[in-house]
């Protein structure tokens, strides 16, 4: 019965881990293709900013760091005063371009 539920959770959340990702791809392509490289088909943005793929394939990148990152003011990224839920969907989707071994 444990089994079942676990699994039923897994399931019921799948949707939404999924909506969230499409949520932050969305709003990485309207605040942040200027600078960086958000999606494999775009162009290089800039020289200076790195891929979103190249940010998620450091051992550094979890999604405290990225939302630390995202919460500050930085001098060479605009300050773009995200919600907490955007972070997050920006964090996801970020996280979710990481390749699988």
């Amino acid at each position: 019965m444990k089994r079942a539920l676990v699994l039923a959770s897994l399931l019921i959340s799948l949707p939404a881990a999924a909506q969230t990702v499409q949520t932050g791809g969305a709003l990485a392509v309207r605040w942040c293709t200027a600078c960086h490289v958000v999606e494999a088909s775009q162009r290089l943005a800039s020289d200076s900013a790195p891929s979103f793929r190249a940010i998620a394939a450091r051992v550094d990148t979890t999604a405290a760091t990225l939302d630390r990152y995202l919460s500050t003011g930085h001098t060479l990224m605009p300050d773009f005063s995200l919600s907490a839920q955007e972070r997050d969907a920006l964090v996801t989707y970020i996280l979710s371009l990481r390749q699988k071994p």
